[in-house]
């Protein structure tokens, strides 16, 4: 049982006055998430740098951390994240 490293963007943008998720992006590795993380928080309203621990075969998430913060994150994505 093999586990994979996934490390991508989770950028937000408002929508009707509400903080609401925009197009997840992918990340080759943690140095180069957390530096479009920094580089995409200066023109988003909001991104998460996020890094999932998943095994190889099934899919199952075993980890899912947020490596960093820029600008706004709504409140149920926080509270999502810590539920998983």
């Amino acid at each position: 049982m093999a586990s994979v490293d996934t490390f991508f963007l989770q950028p937000f943008k408002t929508h009707r006055k509400r903080l609401v998720p925009a197009q997840r992006v992918l990340a080759k590795t943690k140095h180069h998430a957390l530096n479009e993380g920094e580089r995409l928080g200066k023109t988003a309203e909001g991104v998460a740098v996020i890094h999932v621990t998943a095994d190889d075969e099934t899919g199952e998430v075993s980890a899912l951390d947020v490596l960093a913060r820029h600008g706004l994150i709504p409140e149920e994505f926080e509270e999502q994240i810590r539920a998983l």
